[in-house]
């Protein structure tokens, strides 16, 4: 009984609550002077380090190398984009071998007693580009737009090496490349409620050149018994290999890809707004 009258209570006061009324502002638009953080989720997963596509960069989906992503609204209908990426990886080590020993057997010819070797990757990438804004809605926000990509890295390897018997080997292995992108966007946001957010869709159109690319070796090579002194640099590329299975070396070497396609850069865009003149206090795009 007592579980009975509680539960017709309980559903007595459910049936008479009163909800308010809100009256929800939609005004989050942003505008002149606003800036965002910008971040993607790609939908097609095509990127700058990638020789056999035309996508430009993934954006910014918090993954190690992806470019760091921002907005700035110029006017209420035209806003800059920008993405930057500045990376490096350098490595070090010299050593020397330890004696032959019975634990340790050596071949004197076969055997390196003095290592050098030193490695250097870098990346940097500057992605700039422009939007133009149709709508006036507070909720929904069309746009079209451009971008272009400019990409330089480089790869070095170096290693010095003498054996036990005084034989000296050493290799340097550079790689330059350089990348240039273009683009034209369409895409749309959706402003949510109150919160300075809006999350999108953008897609598009682009093409992509990717210039050098190619492997410079620079080897030295002394043996002493054989009376041999020689130096001796080519060009080579990944994946072109002699009978062998060896790089295939070129006095001169020349390369250049170029791609281009639809729907290479499909993203879905989240952006957190927030308002860069300090002497505006009202929200933005209130």
């Amino acid at each position: 009984m007592a579980v009975v009258l509680t539960g017709t209570t309980v559903l007595g006061q459910l049936s008479t609550r009163q909800n308010y009324d809100w009256d929800f502002q939609l005004s989050t638009r942003p505008q002149a002077g606003d800036a965002a953080l910008h971040f993607v989720i790609p939908i097609v997963d095509l990127s700058a380090d990638n020789g056999s596509d035309a996508g430009l960069y993934n954006g910014n989906s918090l993954a190690a190398g992806d470019l760091l992503t921002f907005k700035y609204y110029k006017t209420d209908n035209l806003v800059y984009r920008a993405g930057l990426r500045f990376a490096a990886d350098n490595s070090n080590a010299s050593g020397t071998a330890a004696d032959s020993s019975f634990f340790n057997p050596i071949i004197e010819d076969a055997e390196l007693e003095t290592i050098d070797s030193r490695s250097i990757d870098r990346m940097y990438a500057l992605a700039f580009g422009a939007e133009q804004h149709f709508t006036n809605s507070n909720i929904f926000d069309v746009y079209a737009g451009g971008e272009a990509l400019i990409g330089l890295g480089k790869d070095k390897s170096i290693m010095n090496g003498t054996y036990f018997n005084g034989d000296i080997d050493n290799t340097t292995m550079t790689t330059s490349t350089t990348v240039f992108g273009f683009a034209g966007v369409a895409g749309f946001n959706v402003f949510i409620a109150e919160l300075p957010i809006a999350v999108g869709l953008e897609y598009g159109w682009g093409g992509k050149w990717i210039f050098n690319g190619k492997t410079h070796v620079e080897r030295t090579l002394e043996i002493d018994a054989a009376d041999v002194n020689a130096t001796s640099e080519w060009d080579q590329q990944d994946g072109d290999l002699n009978n062998n299975g060896d790089p295939r070396q070129y006095s001169s070497l020349s390369r250049r890809q170029f791609n281009m396609d639809t729907n290479n850069s499909v993203r879905v865009n989240v952006l957190i707004y927030f308002n860069t003149d300090k002497g505006r206090s009202e929200p933005a795009g209130s």
